[in-house]
């Protein structure tokens, strides 16, 4: 397990996308992405450092007209991860595939079956085949890890939220298998909990060992540099990796 130290100020970010890039690494060296999922609540952390590094990126929703970024380097395109062929329209071929797709659900309603992440992932490998892109980045949870054959009576958050939730769960394991399946290079990432608030520097890695703390949470932006780090170079490639940190939820 180890630190991920993001290095990035997330305070005056919308200044540094209006400053030109001046930075050793411009736009020349890292490579354009794609956000599919892009109104997801990870997105536009994702899509505005993206863009404050000087990268093309692209946007791609089935509601783009919801993604309230204007950038020159940034488009905004409608898909449907259900539709290879809106899929494949929306990529050039040399961008970096960053998934993020996920159902909308209620609060406290029990979920037992999903097909997003499975169905739609097979269609955005078979697109980025069709085209030629090569890295994809997932979006799974640590939940996967955590799947009971029953309902638990521990009492524990985290166990009764993902037995209430198993199926989503259950589709991330079928979409992990359809990556590490795949002939792509890819990085799974298996997050904790969420939270909306500045950088902190405090992510922790699992690799190849069960993601800890399963009531931590991180911030968007903290996680978002990760994923922009995982677009270029072989660090964690082909393999999911757990992404957590010490801090806790103070509330359910």
């Amino acid at each position: 397990m180890t630190h991920y130290k993001s290095g990035c100020l997330v305070f005056g970010i919308m200044l540094a996308l209006l400053a030109p890039n001046t930075s050793s690494n411009s736009e020349d060296h890292l490579s354009p992405i794609i956000v599919v999922g892009a109104t997801a609540r990870s997105a536009p952390e994702i899509i505005i450092q993206g863009l404050a590094e000087g990268r093309r990126v692209v946007g791609l929703a089935r509601s783009p007209e919801k993604i309230k970024i204007d950038h020159p380097n940034f488009t905004a395109i409608k898909g449907d991860v259900y539709n290879v062929g809106s899929l494949a329209n929306a990529l050039d071929g040399d961008e970096v595939v960053i998934s993020l797709v996920g159902p909308s659900h209620v609060p406290g309603k029990e979920v037992t079956s999903v097909d997003l992440y499975s169905v739609g992932t097979a269609s955005l490998i078979t697109a980025m085949r069709r085209k030629g892109n090569t890295r994809l980045i997932v979006t799974s949870s640590g939940g996967t890890e955590m799947i009971p054959d029953d309902k638990k009576t521990t009492g524990s958050f985290a166990e009764n939220f993902v037995w209430l939730k198993r199926g989503l769960y259950q589709d991330m394991q079928r979409m992990e298998k359809i990556v590490t399946n795949s002939d792509l290079e890819y990085v799974i990432l298996r997050p904790r909990g969420f939270v909306d608030q500045p950088a902190k520097d405090n992510l922790k890695i699992a690799d190849g060992v069960p993601t800890p703390n399963p009531s931590s949470i991180l911030s968007y932006a903290d996680f978002a540099a990760l994923v922009l780090s995982l677009t270029d170079g072989d660090r964690y490639l082909n393999r999911p990796i757990g992404v957590y940190t010490d801090e806790y939820a103070t509330s359910p």
